[in-house]
């Protein structure tokens, strides 16, 4: 029997309505209070977690008590670093969409906020933090050298298939990256999440997909209509995006494909109900934990599944040759 990776990642922030302004007076972090009892459902899944933590969360005293508890209990788990920017010393003003997102801030800015990240989380488990996931994704080679020179040797900041007015990944597909053309010692690696389409070969859906969001053919609905129809789905390895069914058809072409990874996400903010747009009840959270539990079912139905932190897994794949090369 075949195996796989299975990573699961957590961006683990502060509450906010995220079509309303950014917080950087008001900031709640009420939803780490839900971690531990999620932890627990996991470790009953047999999962290890990977928990990308914004300085919202670090800088609150009672979040940073229970994010220690929670490491120092759970042998299993990864801290990593999530960049808000807003939220970040040294803080930028962010007046506009364009200025949430790291890939626009001069580089010398997030060089120290990410410092003073790293080291709040280094503070915190006494060990420096070897992944990342810049907040609202995106990521550019002068951020990705930053990480490398800071310790860092993982990041997750590319959303494969997806394109905005400030980055795209559009080009990018899920599968592992050695960043070689980097030059960075120890060699940086880009472990995105999983995405992709109910059809195969990726790279010929994406096509489509972009020529059915252009003007002349959007008008027509038809990305809607074959959604619809389930002839072209582009899905996200998300339960807060998608259902069992459809992440299990993603992960059958992804097995198919014979990726050596299936990476899954969330948000913390997830977990307290009324906070996200995904989970507005206790009964949309009972949901989202049944659609990681049946995901990783399927998976243990169909080859030998090894849960791994996200960094673990990085490294394992490196060492088996199973990464690509970017650039």
């Amino acid at each position: 029997m075949r195996k796989v990776y299975f990573v699961l990642s957590v961006d683990t922030e502060e509450e906010w309505d995220w079509d309303g302004p950014f917080p950087n007076k008001v900031i709640s972090v009420e939803n780490v209070d839900h971690l531990p009892g999620f932890q627990g459902q996991l470790n009953d899944l047999g999962l290890k977690t990977s928990y990308f933590l914004d300085y919202a969360v670090m800088e609150n005293p009672h979040a940073r008590d229970l994010l220690a508890d929670l490491y120092q209990n759970n042998p299993g788990i990864e801290y990593g670093s999530h960049l808000h920017p807003w939220v970040t010393p040294p803080i930028v003003p962010v007046v506009s969409e364009a200025d949430s997102h790291i890939v626009n801030l001069p580089i010398d800015i997030v060089s120290e906020q990410l410092r003073s990240l790293t080291s709040t989380i280094t503070e915190l488990t006494g060990r420096q933090p070897t992944s990342f996931r810049s907040g609202r994704w995106g990521i550019n080679d002068d951020i990705l050298r930053a990480l490398a020179e800071q310790g860092y040797l993982v990041d997750s900041s590319i959303y494969p298939f997806y394109e905005n007015d400030w980055f795209s990944c559009a080009d990018y597909d899920s599968w592992p990256l050695a960043m070689s053309y980097l030059r960075t010692n120890p060699e940086l690696i880009e472990l995105p999440v999983t995405a992709g389409f109910n059809h195969r070969p990726f790279s010929k859906a994406q096509r489509l997909h972009k020529t059915l969001e252009q003007p002349a053919w959007a008008r027509f609905h038809v990305v809607g209509v074959l959604w619809a129809l389930m002839l072209h789905r582009k899905i996200y390895l998300s339960p807060e995006l998608s259902t069992s069914r459809d992440m299990i058809a993603l992960c059958k072409e992804m097995l198919q494909a014979e990726c050596p990874v299936i990476h899954m996400y969330l948000h913390s903010s997830s977990l307290l109900p009324g906070s996200t747009r995904y989970v507005q009840s206790e009964r949309d959270k009972n949901r989202l934990m049944k659609r990681i539990e049946g995901v990783v079912d399927f998976l243990r139905s169909q080859c030998e599944v090894e849960t791994l932190t996200i960094t673990e897994a990085a490294l394992r794949l490196k060492e088996e040759g199973a990464l690509k090369t970017h650039g």
